[in-house]
């Protein structure tokens, strides 16, 4: 009797899904036992995304049940983390965080790819991707509370923003998502009272010169004319160089505003190939002609994840949904040809076409050689959708869905979020302000990298910098605990990450953990007041000294590549509590202490460990164009010894260091030579 075979799948995409339901047709109960691994129980039919998104769709019919798809394949939710070639095992994740292993006879990798928001700074921040069903329930209800915000906004132009929506990637889900809320919110604007319509702005950012690469140069410029006569704002040629919370901002210099920011760009590769010892190309697994990953016999590759050459055409197959089941079909067939010893084929699939619906009851459509727009795109746009969905239930379900809002008006309704209750993290410009004088207090935030001003009467002509903070350094407790709004402006110095921690949040940690709140405690005491208004006399001693009274040259200082002996000598033959760590550019990358001298032998250096390995990083700096009162009072905040001045913060270039007793000694003999002139006069 034939030894039962044991055929693992990873992903219930559409080609993991496609490649089991092909082998449990193919193969018996007795000849394969079936294994598919998801880490959702369901299949997202991605291309409906943007329709619930907008409101066409209700999201259930977009998530499919994998048992109730998949008779006699046995479907598992374990996230699977390692997968071992040589002894043909995959290791999971399991219930309680317990690890497992499993063996396989073949192994069908098809997990896709992953969302990385990392590529643009502040997008992981401020952006809503769109790769799960909760990615798109997420955006649509954030979408009409917007519209619920301006509503009832009573500055014209805070509403205006509320209104803005940037989509950036004009690839298939960009190009669609960005058509759906267009319509979402024009659509709905008569059930409201105070959205104009000239207000509504949807922005299309792309990078290239036309929408939609993947349909022809006719069809693309169709497109971009329907979209701008249905209200859509086009910008092509620019590529987005950050986010924040307020919008988008360019590589020149300008920023486009808005309250909602859509990334459809940004893939990356599955942390579970990254690690898998196999041939890859741009991420992708580089497979033989019928699907076979290079270099082992009984791994296959299909989907997204992998690069498979089309036959056809001899030409790499596109990451599309039509060749994701073609794929997992032929690779379900040729491992079905292995097991009974055949020769396998390798993959051939001829393109039916493209299909992309772009608001306002218009699509364009490459199908069949023919090329078509406009309604009767979009008619067959979702006539080929509502036959692919995989049951008859959901067909009816998207029908009905589909039918309702040709009568009727889309669903307004949308469950609403406690949005203080949340630890985020928050991306900033230079100049952004994270909060202005007079805001109310929401949050706290705890800066992860970068420097903020503490701003009073921010933008006017006696605006007056109190401190600058940066790395490790907190903001924001002083109204929260008080219960009253922000007596400061808080404004980005640099390029700046920041945690931030909802007031509810804040109010229980700080209320059960008594260390935190002791410390919160001495912090509100050395920042309460100005210290200017303690110290007149000696405001006016330093409010007009140049800064460059004080810097001293960096004579002694350490390279990053310098070893912890070497550290540790120069600090102790020259009998310094601290010296630069500078690069063979004059760049600053950090400083040493004694204190990091302890720490890095509590942690196990070695005579050989690096200074970059030990070194305080990003410390607090100053620059030349400070003003002697806003350095002092930094110093005084931080309650630092010395500070290091550098040419600006862009470059980081030494040009010495400010000892804080230098400074008070200096006040000193002014204020002795102030008494002594008073006297004899």
């Amino acid at each position: 009797m034939a030894v039962k075979k044991k055929i693992k799948i990873i992903g219930g995409g559409f080609a993991g899904v496609k490649c089991a339901l092909t082998l449990r047709k193919q193969l018996k109960r007795d000849e394969a036992d079936i294994i598919l691994y998801n880490s959702e129980n369901y299949l997202v039919f991605q291309p409906l995304l943007a329709e619930v998104v907008g409101a066409s769709i209700s999201p259930e019919p977009v998530a499919v049940p994998l048992r109730q798809m998949l008779p006699g394949v046995y479907c598992r939710t374990e996230d699977i983390i390692n997968i071992d070639v040589s002894n043909n095992t995959v290791e999971y994740l399991g219930n309680e965080n317990k690890k497992g292993h499993m063996n396989y006879d073949h192994l069908v990798i098809a997990c896709g790819s992953s969302v990385n928001l990392g590529l643009i700074p502040g997008m992981a921040d401020h952006a809503f991707p769109l790769k799960t069903v909760g990615d798109a329930v997420a955006l649509r209800y954030h979408v009409m509370q917007q519209m619920e915000n301006a509503e009832i906004s009573e500055n014209a132009e805070r509403r205006r923003w509320y209104l803005s929506f940037v989509v950036v990637g004009g690839g298939f889900s960009g190009v669609e998502v960005a058509g759906e809320i267009n319509d979402l919110v024009r659509d709905t604007r008569k059930f409201f009272r105070n959205i104009p319509k000239e207000e509504i702005k949807v922005t299309l950012v792309h990078s290239r010169d036309q929408l939609l690469p993947e349909v022809s140069s006719k069809l693309r410029d169709f497109t971009k004319v329907k979209m701008e006569q249905a209200g859509i704002n086009v910008i092509l040629n620019r590529r987005v160089s950050h986010v924040t919370h307020e919008g988008v901002g360019f590589g020149e210099g300008d920023t486009i505003d808005g309250a909602t920011i859509v990334c459809t760009v940004g893939n990356a590769t599955s942390p579970v190939i990254q690690k898998l010892d196999a041939p890859k190309e741009r991420g992708r697994l580089v497979t033989e002609a019928d699907m076979r990953v290079k270099g082992h016999e009984n791994v296959w590759a299909v989907g997204d994840c992998a690069l498979i050459n089309n036959s056809y055409n001899d030409t790499p197959s596109p990451p599309t949904g039509q060749f994701a089941e073609r794929q997992g079909r032929q690779a379900a067939q040729n491992i079905v040809r292995v097991i009974r010893d055949k020769e396998t084929k390798p993959f051939y699939f001829r393109p039916l076409g493209q299909l992309c619906a772009i608001g306002g009851h218009n699509a364009v459509a490459e199908f069949l050689g023919f090329h078509i727009s406009g309604f009767t795109a979009w008619f067959l746009w979702r006539s080929v959708y509502l036959f692919k969905l995989p049951s008859f239930s959901h067909k009816l379900k998207v029908g009905f869905d589909w039918a309702w809002e040709i009568f009727y008006s889309r669903d307004l309704a949308h469950p609403k979020a406690d949005l203080t209750e949340r630890v985020c993290k928050s991306h900033f410009q230079p100049g952004d302000y994270v909060f202005s004088e007079g805001d109310p207090s929401n949050d706290f935030y705890i800066i992860e990298s970068g420097e903020v001003e503490i701003v009073r009467d921010a933008g006017k002509e006696d605006e007056s910098v109190l401190a600058i903070l940066g790395e490790g350094d907190f903001f924001g407790e002083m109204a929260l605990l008080d219960h009253r709004v922000r007596s400061s402006a808080v404004r980005a110095k640099t390029e700046l990450e920041v945690t931030v921690m909802g007031k509810k949040v804040f109010e229980q940690i700080s209320g059960a953990l008594r260390p935190f709140r002791d410390f919160l405690a001495d912090a509100v005491k050395r920042r309460s007041g100005s210290m200017w208004q303690k110290l007149p006399v000696v405001f006016e001693i330093l409010k007009n000294q140049p800064l460059s009274t004080f810097i001293r040259p960096v004579d002694i200082s350490v390279d990053p590549n310098d070893t912890f002996e070497t550290a540790v000598k120069t600090l102790s033959e020259k009998e310094l509590d601290f010296c630069c760590v500078i690069d063979s550019s004059n760049k600053l990358e950090g400083i040493l202490t004694r204190t990091d001298i302890f720490r890095a032998v509590e942690s196990g250096a070695t005579p050989l460990t690096k200074v970059s390995e030990f070194m305080t990083s990003s410390p607090i700096v100053v620059t030349e164009s400070e003003s002697c009162t806003i350095v002092a009072a930094t110093m005084r905040d931080h309650n630092l010894k010395w500070v290091p001045v550098v040419d600006n913060l862009s470059n980081l270039y030494v040009k010495g260091y400010i000892r804080r007793d230098k400074m008070i000694n200096f006040v000193l003999d002014k204020f002795h030579e102030h008494h002594e002139a008073k006297s004899i006069s």
